[in-house]
């Protein structure tokens, strides 16, 4: 590779690093063009990019990033898969692919300014998504006013109740 284009990919490469909130990094050795071509595909569904980067231009782009803290994990052949949304998609579309594609296993990443291992990135891929997750909040943020509101009118019944049967014996007496 040239040398302005190697500059170049550097450039684009750090600035994509600095803005990025969530980075896989996978080694991805023994797949065929197959393989990638459906975890490409698979991934840019979920709004992910899976980009194959040289190890010395990484490098050199990671400093100054929170991609550094993954120095030591950029040997072998490496891609990144980088996202700026939610970080369950990707995770959840490379467990299911990793099961039909023995060779392609995850190194490390980070979400936010956390360092995560391979391992915790197979429990995030167990997670329900963000969505999901949001939904449940809401629905209990609902339901709790509601219930709220039932257990003050149950004390009010109760009351209404004593107070009527008092009236009720007061009138035969």
């Amino acid at each position: 590779m040239e040398r302005q284009k190697k500059t170049k990919v550097v450039e684009e490469l750090g600035s994509k690093l600095k803005e990025l909130d969530c980075l896989f990094l996978a080694d991805f050795s023994g797949m065929n063009v197959a393989q990638v071509t459906k975890l490409r595909r698979e991934l840019r569904g979920v709004g992910t990019e899976f980009t194959v980067v040289k190890n010395t231009l990484l490098r050199i782009a990671s400093k100054g990033t929170k991609a550094e803290a993954l120095y030591d994990k950029f040997d072998g052949p490496n891609a990144i898969i980088c996202t700026n949304g939610d970080p369950i998609g990707p995770a959840k579309v490379i467990a299911g692919l990793a099961k039909e594609i023995p060779n392609l296993k995850m190194k490390a990443g980070y979400i936010g300014n956390r360092t995560i291992t391979a391992e915790e990135i197979q429990r995030l891929a167990t997670l329900p998504s963000r969505d999901v997750l949001l939904g449940k909040l809401v629905g209990l943020l609902k339901g709790q006013p509601a219930r709220l509101v039932y257990a003050l009118s149950g004390n009010l019944n109760r009351l209404m109740l004593v107070l009527n049967s008092i009236k009720a014996q007061k009138e035969q007496a």
